[in-house]
């Protein structure tokens, strides 16, 4: 039994590493001051540091004013990376922060936010 645990917990260990091989640019964006009302958006990109491909599954915004733009399903080799546009309506007065959940191939999952001030023009 202990022979399993200890297995179990160094599989645990490699796929948590597996799961690391992975480098998000703008994984905290601040947009700064963005004037209400006026859509602004701004450019994720994941890059595959590991050595197998993985596979974009799927961008999930935390609400309806934030839009993920994104191939679904797209592959990306070791190396190589893929692009997430987000886009925010602006509907935002005062400081706010916004969340995406981003899914990869091999149970990946990654969180990006940004954060902003809404100004009236």
């Amino acid at each position: 039994m202990k022979h399993l645990l200890l297995i179990a917990s160094f599989f645990m260990v490699f796929v948590g590493l597996k799961a690391q091989n992975i480098t998000i640019k703008n994984e905290k964006y601040d947009m700064g001051k963005i004037i209400y009302g006026k859509p602004v958006e701004y450019t994720v990109e994941i890059v595959n540091n590991g050595s197998d491909t993985l596979i974009l599954e799927k961008a999930t915004a935390g609400c309806g004013c934030t839009t993920p733009n994104f191939v679904p399903n797209q592959k990306f080799g070791p190396g190589q990376s893929v692009k997430i546009l987000i886009q925010f309506n602006s509907s935002v007065l005062g400081n706010f922060t916004r969340y995406t959940d981003i899914v990869l191939s091999g149970g990946i999952v990654k969180q990006v936010s940004f954060t902003g001030e809404g100004v009236q023009e």
